[in-house]
C-alpha cells in the first residue's frame, strides 16, 4: 500500500538573482518551495527545487489598485530544460502582495519569465529569472511519482512518471471549509490509513454552507464585478497542502450549481464566473490536484452552452490536471460534453438510493453503454450512495452492504479508473445536533467524528488494496465471462464481471453468495485464483468444478465476494555463470 504520509518543510525565501532585483528597483522577488528542504546553493548559484514541488514567486507591487483582479493580469512563463514554455497566471494575495505558484515536472534547468498587463509597474513586470530542478524528495506515492494526469490510454489515471493511479476519493464537501486545522489533520490521517487517495470538497459557499467558512468569510463580494477575499483563500490554502501532506490528491468543486437555488455562481456573469475559477486554479494549480468545475447541476441545454464557456474560459489553457464535472444524480453529460477539450474525466452521480431504478442505471445506464464512444475519457462515479444517508425511496439509513455494492459495481460497469464515497456527517462536516444547512430532508446527520470510521469507510481500504495489487487499468467490462446471469431474474444480485484485453485478468464482483459459473474460454493461464471478503480484506483458495464451457466457482459463505483470476508471471530465468 501508499506511503500515507509525508513531511512539508515551511517555505523557504531567498532572493533569485541580483539582477532581477535590480530591474524591480531594488524590490526583491522571493520564491519559495514546499518540499523538503534543501540548499538554495547551487550550481551558478541557482536555486533547487525538488520535481513536483512547488515554485512560489511572491511579489510586491509598486502600485496600489482599486479592485486588483478586475484591473491587473499577472502571467509567468515557463522554459523546461526541453520542451514547450508553460504560462500560469499569478494571483493578488491582499495589499500590494502577488503571487505566482508552479509545479516543475522535469530535472534541469528552468527559466521564467514574469509579465503584467501594467507594463508600467515595476513590481510586477518584464522579470525574469531561473532554477535548477532536482530529484524528487518524499516518500508517498505523491512526491515519489508525481501529480496525477489522464493517462495515455484515456481510460484511468496516471501519475506524472506513468504509474496508474487509482482513484479512491472520499466527500468532503465542507471539510476545509468548517473544519479547524487539528480536526482536518485528524479527519486525513483516518483517510488515508483507510486507503483513500483523494478527496473532494466545495471551494466556494453553497447550499450546504451558505455562510462561507468556519469564520464567516465568503470568497468574494460584489456580482457584476467581484472583488476577491484574500483571506477566505488564504484559510483554504493550508487545508489544500494538508491534503497532499497526507499523501491524497485535492480535488476542489470551483462551483455549486444546482438549479433553483440562489447559488454564487448564478448570481455572476460569465465573465465574473471564469475570472472566479482561473483566481482559484491559479492559487491552486501548483498543487497535486484535479479539479471539479462543478457540482450537482444540470447540464443540458442552455446550461450546458455556459458550462461549456465557463469551463473552456477556465481551463481551456491549462496543462494536464484532470477536469470533471459533476451532474445532477443519474444524468450523463458524455454526449453534451462530447467535443469540449478541457473536460478530460467524465463524472456522474448514481444517486442515493438502493432501488431496482438505481441498480439498473448503474447496470444498464448510459455510463455502461457509452464507455466506448469516442473520445475516451476516465469515468468515475462521483457520487454513489453514500452510507448512512436515508434512501430517496425507503427513508431508512442507506448500509455498508449496499455501500460496497455501489462501488463494486461502479468499477465494474465502465473501464476502471476509480469510484468515490461519502458519508452522512462528513460531507456537512456535522456536529450531530442539527440537520446540514439546506438539506432538512436528511435529518439529523451523526457527528463527522463518528462516522468517519463507520464499517463503509474502514472496508474502503480492502478495496483500494485489491485494486492496486492488479493491473486494474487494464480492465473492461465484459458480460461474457459470465455463462450465467443472477440479475437477470433480481438486480439486487447483478454479477459485475470485467476482463483484460490481453487474457491476463479477470475480476467478478457478486453481491450475494451465489456459484459463479465462468466461461472458460476466458480464464488466464496460467491461472492463480482467489476469493477476497470486501468486508475483512480476506483471501481464499477457490474450489471449482469444471462442467463443460463452465468453471463453477461457489463463493466461500453468505455476503458479498470479489472473484479474481490472473495469470501467473513467468519467473524469471536464473542467470548461470560463465
Amino acid at each position: 500500500m501508499f506511503s500515507h504520509r509525508f513531511l512539508i518543510a515551511p517555505f523557504m525565501r531567498f532572493s533569485i538573482r541580483q539582477t532581477l532585483m535590480l530591474r524591480a528597483s531594488g524590490l526583491a522577488v522571493l520564491l519559495g518551495f514546499v518540499g523538503s528542504a534543501v540548499s538554495a546553493v547551487a550550481q551558478e548559484n541557482l536555486t533547487l527545487i525538488p520535481k513536483w514541488s512547488r515554485f512560489q514567486g511572491e511579489l510586491v507591487s509598486l502600485k496600489p489598485y482599486d479592485n486588483p483582479v478586475q484591473d491587473v493580469q499577472l502571467k509567468a512563463e515557463f522554459t523546461p530544460p526541453v520542451g514547450e514554455p508553460v504560462t500560469v497566471d499569478g494571483f493578488w494575495d491582499g495589499g500590494d502582495d502577488w503571487k505566482i505558484r508552479f509545479m516543475p515536472d522535469m530535472v534541469g534547468k528552468w527559466t521564467f519569465k514574469i509579465s503584467c498587463s501594467d507594463e508600467e509597474n515595476r513590481g510586477l513586470h518584464n522579470l525574469e529569472g531561473d532554477f535548477l530542478c532536482t530529484a524528487p524528495t518524499g516518500d508517498s506515492a505523491l512526491t515519489s511519482n508525481g501529480p496525477i494526469r489522464v493517462a495515455r490510454a484515456r481510460t484511468h489515471f496516471m501519475h506524472d512518471n506513468e504509474t496508474p493511479f487509482f482513484w479512491m476519493a472520499d466527500t468532503a464537501w465542507n471539510g476545509p471549509l468548517k473544519s479547524s486545522e487539528l480536526d482536518w489533520k485528524d479527519y486525513l490521517e483516518v483517510r488515508a490509513s483507510q486507503g483513500f487517495t483523494a478527496v473532494q470538497w466545495v471551494a466556494t459557499h453553497w447550499r450546504g454552507a451558505p455562510d462561507g467558512d468556519a469564520n464567516g468569510e465568503k470568497p468574494f463580494t460584489g456580482g457584476e464585478k467581484i472583488s476577491i477575499n484574500p483571506d477566505y483563500f488564504k484559510r483554504l490554502d493550508q487545508r489544500v497542502e494538508m491534503i497532499n501532506r497526507a499523501g491524497l490528491v485535492s480535488v476542489p468543486v470551483l462551483f455549486w450549481a444546482i438549479d433553483g437555488e440562489a447559488k454564487p455562481v448564478h448570481s455572476l456573469p460569465d465573465d465574473q464566473a471564469i475570472l472566479l475559477g482561473r483566481y482559484m486554479a491559479a492559487r491552486w494549480g501548483g498543487v497535486c490536484g484535479a479539479w471539479i468545475l462543478a457540482g450537482d447541476g444540470d447540464y443540458t441545454g442552455d446550461r450546458a452552452a455556459r458550462w461549456k464557456k465557463i469551463g473552456q474560459g477556465i481551463f481551456g489553457d491549462r496543462p494536464k490536471a484532470p477536469v470533471f464535472i459533476h451532474p445532477k444524480g443519474k444524468s450523463w453529460v458524455f454526449d453534451s460534453f462530447r467535443d469540449e477539450k478541457w473536460l478530460t474525466a467524465i463524472g456522474y452521480q448514481s444517486g442515493h438510493d438502493v432501488d431496482d431504478a438505481t441498480n439498473n442505471w448503474i447496470h444498464h445506464g448510459p455510463p455502461s453503454r457509452d464507455w466506448g464512444k469516442l473520445p475516451h475519457r476516465p469515468i468515475v462515479n462521483l457520487e454513489p450512495a453514500y452510507e448512512w444517508h436515508p434512501s430517496y425511496s425507503k427513508n431508512v439509513p442507506i448500509s455498508s452492504n449496499h455501500v460496497r455494492r455501489a462501488l463494486y459495481w461502479s468499477l465494474l460497469s465502465t473501464p476502471t479508473a476509480g469510484v468515490s464515497y461519502g458519508v452522512a456527517g462528513v460531507w456537512g462536516w456535522d456536529d450531530g445536533d442539527r440537520a446540514t444547512p439546506g438539506y432538512p430532508a436528511a435529518g439529523t446527520p451523526p457527528n463527522w467524528r463518528e462516522s468517519v470510521t463507520y464499517e463503509g469507510g474502514e472496508q474502503v481500504v480492502h478495496l483500494t488494496e485489491v485494486f492496486q495489487s492488479i493491473d486494474f487499468h487494464k480492465l473492461r467490462p465484459d458480460p461474457a465471462v459470465l455463462i450465467e446471469q443472477p440479475g437477470d431474474d433480481e438486480l439486487a444480485k447483478y454479477v459485475a464481471a470485467s476482463s483484460a484485453a490481453d487474457g491476463s485478468l479477470v475480476v467478478v464482483y457478486t453481491p450475494t453468495e451465489v456459484r459463479l459459473k465462468i466461461n472458460v474460454a476466458k480464464l488466464p493461464a496460467p491461472l492463480l485464483a482467489n476469493w477476497i471478503n470486501p468486508r475483512t480484506g480476506e483471501r481464499q483458495d477457490v474450489l471449482a468444478v469444471l462442467r463443460g464451457s463452465a468453471l463453477e466457482c461457489p463463493a466461500p459463505d453468505a455476503g458479498d465476494w470479489l472473484l479474481v483470476l490472473r495469470a501467473k508471471k513467468p519467473e524469471p530465468e536464473p542467470t548461470g555463470r560463465r
